[in-house]
């Protein structure tokens, strides 16, 4: 009798536990993740940044600019509570560990600073509240994420270019600086008329131009387009497609480690199943050995013999 209750005292112990362990979640914090919550900031920011839109192309003396503004307020108002709920609901370290909380902080600030009455220029910061809309959908947050790890990657190929275009503009200079002191007279100027190239912007009229005095300049500038127009730019989206790519492999890792925790979880609480198996049968069986044991005294009083020893 004692396995089979500690056995049962084992299984009591882990029901209350998970129970306990419901219980003591935030009730914010379920409010803060359930669906129609996220839905409804979600609606909140898209009605907003349509509202913001009519009002800057309307300017501000259309028909609905007072019931606007009303909104903007309005919506102002949800998204400070929203963010005070939500820091509740995480507690101060694990909603300062999360960097989009704190985007969500930048950008709900910002429209504070807009709303500050007689500074018309910080009316433009409103705007930045369509940003909410990559904190609140998965699908932006990744994208973000993946630009994010792309930064060094796209500075370096920026550099690169910047490279070509310093070493095309000195070239440009001193072979074509003389005959054309309008277009390549000095560094600035050829910059300019190289990123004019790589744009194809007049791309045939300054090639046959230059090319009219310097028979062999089309070289040249079909050398440099195809650096600056073709190959470095391209460099940009392999830089972004690698970092797309190791964001998804990231949260595929993330989301392997997380199920391998719930199979430790699972095989653990099946071992404890197991185990409590094994008392019950044990102790059934012991019950069994006894009942007979029973059944012989009972049998010999009855028969008027001693009983079996």
């Amino acid at each position: 009798m004692t396995s089979s209750a500690a056995a049962a005292n084992a299984g009591s112990a882990r029901t209350k536990s998970a129970k306990a362990n419901t219980q003591r979640r935030n009730p914010l914090e379920v409010i803060t993740e359930s669906g129609l919550f996220k839905f409804f900031i979600l609606a909140c920011i898209i009605v907003n940044a349509v509202m913001l839109g009519y009002d800057a192309n309307y300017g501000p003396n259309h028909q609905y600019s007072a019931l606007i503004e009303r909104w903007n307020t309005i919506f102002l108002y949800i998204f400070t509570v929203e963010l005070v709920i939500e820091f509740i609901a995480q507690g101060p370290r694990k909603w300062t560990r999360n960097g989009w909380n704190w985007f969500d902080f930048v950008v709900v600030a910002a429209s504070w600073a807009s709303a500050v009455p007689g500074v018309t220029a910080l009316r433009v910061l409103r705007v930045i509240r369509v940003f909410r809309l990559v904190s609140n959908v998965p699908q932006m947050q990744r994208v973000v994420e993946a630009l994010m790890r792309a930064m060094p990657g796209i500075f370096a190929t920026i550099s690169v270019l910047l490279i070509v275009f310093y070493i095309g503009a000195i070239m440009a200079t001193t072979l074509f600086g003389q005959a054309f002191p309008e277009r390549f007279g000095d560094l600035a100027r050829s910059g300019l008329v190289l990123f004019q190239l790589t744009l194809f912007d007049d791309w045939g009229n300054i090639v046959s131009e230059v090319g009219a005095v310097f028979p062999w300049a089309w070289a040249f500038f079909l050398v440099f387009t195809v650096l600056s127009a073709f190959a470095v730019p391209n460099l940009f989206i392999g830089v972004i497609v690698d970092a797309v790519q190791e964001a998804r492999t990231a949260e595929l890792s993330r989301n392997v480690k997380e199920i391998e925790k719930d199979v430790s979880d699972i095989e653990e609480d099946v071992e404890d199943i197991a185990e409590a198996q094994e008392d019950a049968v044990a102790v059934q069986k012991r019950m069994l050995d006894e009942l007979r044991a029973l059944r012989s005294e009972v049998a010999a009083l009855r028969g008027g013999g001693a009983p079996p020893a």
